[in-house]
């Protein structure tokens, strides 16, 4: 028996070669999505799980009212806020205080970059990063010690066993020294936290005593929950504490749960989608496209095995049964399935390094892993039903007088060919639109002035030695011909700055808390920065008592409800000033988010950034006289120069901090899936030139036209790629919306899109039927009226 079902399978493929080829291309394509689709799910859901706690582990973070009512989270808190939590929330196992930071450290006459933290002594206890040396309970016991990463160890001591070796830091002018206590396997990818050493927090706090003041910004706060207690619960009772501690803080702390960090994020007074967009673009392209293999397979089959309603039917009169014959068929879509499986895990495992690459992933195929296999089997039997079961039903159904009357006909199973290819080409045409308009936003992002040119705009890091000879090091910089303009600031614009709610100004309602971002900068920041005056005047050196005045911008104003601010009194951090000036359209922070309350005062504590403007000449001329003067005053610290161009556009915005990668990624998803939507066109035009062979042979003879009978064959064609194109314009126009509303400042939806993405669909579409058209309509009459 298996033998003869062997043979009529294979003697079933080989007289329709051109049709399963084009199943088995189909299913190819579309098994490769589908299994890539789902390894970047599983790797996305697999961060953070080695960690012990990793179902009790949440970070405390508040929330911050805005001036616009706008709520958003603040991830760093004041330091002294763990023993506040500790003594009212006794649902608190365990907690830990995180520093995220970067740290030169020297080697020789080397220094090197490297990312680390400042962490509480049972940080190991919390997190289950494991160490290759050292007791996780005391690595961080000693105020000098420091735990390293392999990597580290490698770099700085060129093995791993270096425990008790000593490592130096350093800060500007000053070193330190400290005892390596541990070292560190490396992390895993799949990790929210990702660092190369550990030092003590006690080390931090004793630097920065600040650290502790209610309200002060300062730390990332973990806390591990007792078993069996509702994080929601809990929520509701720490809200408040902040507000108890000073009521002047407008703050409301919650707990957002570790297994979440990955997939969301917080904004505007909710959560939000941040990778689990990314896992929902991901899941329902592969899921599509796989969809789409199958529709074509149902169509190419239903097409197709109209030529096999005989021999079901002769199987029926003999005494098969049903089910039998539903077996046969199945079974074949079930070996045809099986072989694309096989095939696109070889594809797969050749395009992961690329596909990779190009996301910034790091996802793999483990045959060990038994959720991977059992993936395989499950997709295996999900394709082989979606693909085969309404055929083998369909056709097992046929009822055997009326198939030897020949009472069937072509036309049976129109309606669901239609629906396939309308479906087929509606998602094409979609992700088509997506991924222009998505392009349009990344160009009018790049090309959006920002009030100065940003090819010619050099950033360059503040050093404690270059910050001591501030006026000597930009009397320098302004000698080197080309350079215009040097400021020393701790604003890069849309990149932010000091956030503060210590303001205070005549008529403040003493209840009133709103938050302010403060540009500390010098009497040259507008000329670096082409700064648009409403009202008044920037700050003149000449004027003594500028140093201590203020510039603000029209958002401040409106939120002070000062229409007429020259001249007022405002209070920043306890210092009193005269506001000089108002500014207008000054991107404080990036394209992502309004314009805020922006305030502007000569100080030269924490300008963290010394901004080059150069009219003349390239970076690559300059680079080389401004890294001179740099190491001239300060020959340690590393000279990492930026050109303002090459920054991100924008990094506020969860889930797209880089435009370019769902772009790729719908772009190269509407690829495959236009190549699969043409592979099925192409299937059904050959069967439908095949079938209408004679009636071309006809026509022909009676002097029909070959322009005239491509014109008859591709009619039907014309009519559902109008039908998918009219579905596809609105939803796409409705996605479309939804990602440009996520930007406060962005391009209005480009309609040329919804035209030329159906027209480039048509063309594809039209070329890949075209030449079997033109060549079923060429054909010598005589030879079609011979035709079976």
């Amino acid at each position: 028996m298996y033998t003869n079902f062997f043979r009529i399978t294979a003697r079933y493929f080989w007289r329709n070669k051109t049709y399963s080829t084009l199943n088995f291309l189909c299913l190819t394509f579309g098994l490769t999505c589908a299994i890539i689709s789902v390894l970047y799910i599983m790797n996305i859901f697999s961060y953070d799980k080695f960690h012990k706690n990793y179902n009790h582990l949440y970070s405390v973070e508040a929330w911050m009212t805005f001036f616009n009512g706008d709520r958003f989270p603040k991830s760093y808190l004041s330091a002294s806020l763990n023993e506040v939590l500790k003594e009212h929330v006794p649902e608190i196992e365990e907690s830990t205080r995180i520093v995220r930071q970067d740290n030169d450290f020297v080697k020789d006459d080397k220094t090197f970059t490297e990312n680390g933290i400042c962490a509480d002594t049972n940080f190991f206890n919390i997190f289950s990063f494991p160490l290759i040396q050292g007791d996780p309970l005391k690595v961080l016991n000693d105020i000098n010690s420091i735990v390293i990463s392999e990597r580290m160890a490698r770099i700085f001591f060129d093995n791993t066993k270096c425990m008790g070796n000593t490592l130096i830091l350093k800060e500007g002018n000053r070193q330190k020294a400290f005892k390596v206590t541990g070292v560190l396997r490396n992390l895993p990818t799949q990790s929210t936290l990702q660092f190369d050493f550990v030092i003590p927090f006690s080390r931090f706090l004793a630097d920065n005593s600040w650290a502790m003041g209610t309200g002060a910004t300062s730390n990332q706060l973990y806390i591990v929950l007792k078993d069996k207690i509702d994080y929601k619960l809990v929520n509701d009772k720490i809200k408040d504490l902040i507000r108890h501690q000073e009521t002047t803080l407008n703050q409301e702390l919650f707990l957002f749960p570790l297994k979440e960090k990955m997939l969301y994020s917080y904004a505007g007074g909710k959560r939000i989608w941040g990778g689990m967009q990314n896992v929902i673009i991901v899941g329902s392209i592969g899921f599509g496209i796989l969809m789409m293999a199958c529709f074509n397979f149902i169509n190419l089959a239903m097409a197709v095995n109209m030529r096999r309603y005989r021999e079901a039917v002769i199987k029926k009169v003999v005494g098969s049964r049903k089910s039998t014959i539903v077996i046969q068929f199945l079974s074949e879509t079930f070996l045809l399935t099986l072989v694309s499986l096989i095939t696109a895990i070889i594809m797969v495992w050749v395009l992961i390094p690329s596909f990779n690459s190009m996301f910034g992933q790091d996802i793999q195929l483990r045959f060990s892993d038994l959720k991977v296999l059992l993936f395989f089997l499950a997709v295996t039997l999900f394709t082989s039903l979606a693909s085969g079961a309404f055929p083998a039903f369909y056709l097992a159904s046929s009822n055997h007088v009326d198939v030897l009357k020949q009472k069937i006909t072509k036309h049976s199973f129109n309606f669901f060919r239609q629906s396939f290819i309308v479906f087929q080409f509606t998602i094409p045409i979609v992700l088509l639109i997506l991924t222009m308009i998505i392009k349009v936003q990344d160009d009018y992002l790049h090309n959006f002035n920002p009030g100065f040119d940003k090819d010619r705009m050099i950033i360059l890091d503040n050093s404690h030695n270059i910050q001591r000879q501030a006026e000597s090091v930009k009397t320098e910089l302004l000698k080197i011909p080309g350079i215009e303009a040097v400021s020393f600031t701790n604003c890069i614009p849309t990149r932010g700055a000091t956030v503060s709610d210590k303001i205070r100004w005549d008529g403040k309602d003493a209840t009133e808390k709103s938050l302010f971002w403060c540009i500390n900068s010098d009497f040259d920041y507008n000329k670096v920065i082409d700064i648009r005056m409403k009202k008044g005047r920037y700050f003149d050196a000449s004027f003594s008592a500028d140093s201590g005045n203020y510039v603000i911008n029209d958002v401040a104003a409106e939120v002070m409800k000062n229409k007429n601010p020259l001249g007022s009194s405002l209070i920043l951090n306890g210092k009193k000033g005269t506001i000089v000036g108002v500014i207008s359209d000054f991107h404080t922070i990036d394209l992502a988010g309004p314009f805020v309350p922006t305030i502007i005062h000569i100080s030269p504590s924490d300008r963290k950034a010394i901004l080059i403007r150069f009219s003349s000449g390239t970076y690559a001329s300059l680079i080389d006289k401004i890294e001179k003067i740099y190491k001239h005053y300060d020959p340690e610290t590393p000279f990492r120069p930026k050109l303002f161009s090459d920054l991100p556009i924008y990094s506020s915005l969860p889930g797209f901090s880089n435009l370019s990668t769902p772009s790729n990624l719908i772009g190269l998803s509407s690829f495959i899936a236009l190549i699969l939507a043409c592979l099925g066109f192409f299937g059904l035009a050959s069967f439908y030139a095949d079938s209408r062979t004679k009636e071309i042979g006809i026509r022909k003879t009676n002097g029909a036209t070959t322009l005239s009978i491509m014109k008859l064959l591709l009619a039907g064609y014309t009519k559902w790629l109008m039908i998918a194109s009219f579905i596809a314009i609105p939803i796409a126009s409705l996605l479309g919306k939804i990602f440009l509303d996520r930007f406060h400042f962005h391009t209005s939806l480009p309609l040329w899109t919804f035209v030329a993405s159906p027209l480039i669909a048509c063309i594809v579409a039209f070329s890949t039927v075209g030449l079997r058209t033109w060549k079923a309509s060429n054909q010598n009459p005589v030879k079609s009226l011979k035709y079976e």
